[in-house]
């Protein structure tokens, strides 16, 4: 009797056990079908960076002309004055008021900081971010192509928006911070550069850089790697959020890897590296705020990769998608504080994203990184210097002269800009290298050409 009792105890015991046990099984939603609520507030709760926007709204390069130096910096970390110039920037817009006028041959200070953008920025990105309400300010100005820090006189900056140069001069700009760095430079560090260069008996009419040796090659790697399949789902997942489970994800025959959600959402990272994303289902609203515009592009990258090291905007293009306006922001970056020129003969770009209202609606990225295990192999090399350059290419009038050549004689004086760069000749895997380059601009063209060979490589 006694084990009788014993074995339905245990019975029982077991019974409660498997039922207990079986819940989780019967009761508990798969993953797929599960709903997180408290996922879904995270998301709305995400705490965005904030970013510091005059990182990336800055000079492409930096001109010093102090006492008998003329240097060029591509790279501001050692001093940043881009970022102690905005208060100074700030306090002359914010005390605006015209009253010296607009002028097309105001006269240039001797001695100056210039910072130069690679396009016209709309004067609405610098006042927005700086939170200034100045109609007259942004109507004059309209664009800001350069800023001039005035080194002679210490209560006015220049500002050249493409066109004209205005000159802003107040009680409350103070430029002796900058002025007390700029003392102190070292410039015997720094490239030397020369006014005197001539082909043939044309002068050149900028500073010529005198650089005879550069880092070629520059081996280079993808940030994204195909065959990382556990970081690239994370990517994924990153990206689809709640919807990921319900993503079809699929390997094409050339490697590259596609993530779809519906059709409307569409992921896609190559082979080579390069990601691409189209959101086609969103709502858009009716803002055609450009600095906010801007803020949502620089957000959403900080949030989905990160923002590229060096970064900066380079291009801003006004699109239309489906009778929505909004703008197209690009972004180049730099290495080895030389900037880098993607080919054209396939629509390139380091990064760029498209943005209606304050939705992100295309994203395409392709970031290349030194690749550290082939440091020790890159080296100095001697190359040609750029009045050689353009000398072996001029146009000749000799008959026998069959070489096709894309410089002219009469073009010398038009010549603006001489740099060196790093050219990503391809997005083949095999090609990953970068090559330094000279890049002549002359009017409204830019000429790239081998540093080491002087031969021309593309023309934009």
């Amino acid at each position: 009797m006694i084990h009788q009792k014993i074995k339905n105890l245990i019975l029982i015991i077991m019974v409660v056990a498997c039922v207990y046990l079986g819940s989780y099984v019967w009761l508990q939603l798969p993953d797929f079908l599960m709903y997180d609520f408290n996922e879904e507030d995270n998301i709305k709760e995400e705490v965005i960076p904030k970013t510091n926007v005059w990182n990336v709204i800055k000079p492409f390069k930096n001109i010093i002309k102090y006492k008998d130096n003329y240097t060029v910096l591509y790279s501001d970390d050692k001093y940043n004055l881009w970022l102690k110039a905005i208060d100074i920037v700030t306090s002359g817009f914010v005390n605006y008021n015209g009253s010296v006028g607009i002028n097309s041959s105001v006269a240039f200070p001797t001695q100056y900081l210039k910072f130069d953008f690679p396009i016209n920025i709309p004067i609405e990105v610098f006042t927005d971010q700086m939170k200034i309400e100045n109609n007259k300010l942004n109507e004059d100005i309209k664009y800001i192509k350069n800023i001039i820090i005035d080194l002679d006189n210490k209560n006015s900056i220049y500002i050249y928006n493409g066109e004209v140069t205005i000159k802003i001069e107040n009680d409350k700009i103070n430029t002796e911070n900058i002025f007390s760095i700029i003392e102190k430079i070292d410039y015997s560090k720094f490239t030397k550069y020369s006014f005197e260069e001539r082909i043939d008996d044309e002068k050149i009419q900028i500073p010529v850089p005198l650089e005879m040796t550069a880092l070629n090659p520059v081996f280079v790697q993808s940030e994204l790697d195909v065959f990382d399949t556990v970081y690239i789902n994370k990517i994924a997942k990153d990206y689809f959020k709640n919807n990921y489970e319900y993503v079809r994800k699929s390997v094409e025959v050339n490697g590259n890897l596609v993530y779809v959600y519906r059709t409307e959402k569409v992921l896609k990272i190559n082979a080579e590296g390069q990601l691409d994303f189209y959101d086609s289902n969103l709502e858009f609203n009716n803002n055609h705020d450009i600095h906010k515009s801007l803020i949502t592009a620089i957000d959403f990258t900080e949030n989905f990769l990160g923002f590229p090291k060096d970064g900066y905007l380079s291009n801003i293009e006004s699109i239309q998608i489906e009778g929505n306006y909004g703008y197209r922001f690009i972004f180049s970056y730099k290495i080895l504080d030389r900037p880098i020129m993607f080919s054209r003969v396939r629509d390139n770009a380091a990064l760029q994203i498209d943005v209606i209202g304050d939705s992100v609606v295309s994203y395409n990225r392709f970031i290349r990184n030194i690749d550290e295990n082939q440091r020790a192999y890159m080296q100095n090399y001697e190359i040609i210097s750029a009045t050689e350059v353009i000398s072996k290419n001029m146009q000749s009038n000799e008959i026998d002269d069959m070489e096709l050549k894309p410089l002219k004689s009469e073009k010398i004086k038009d010549i603006s800009n001489i740099y060196l760069g790093y050219f990503d000749l391809s997005r083949v895997q095999k090609e990953q290298v970068l090559r330094v380059v000279w890049v002549i601009e002359v009017g409204d063209k830019s000429y790239i050409f081998n540093a080491i060979t002087g031969a021309l490589i593309e023309e934009w």
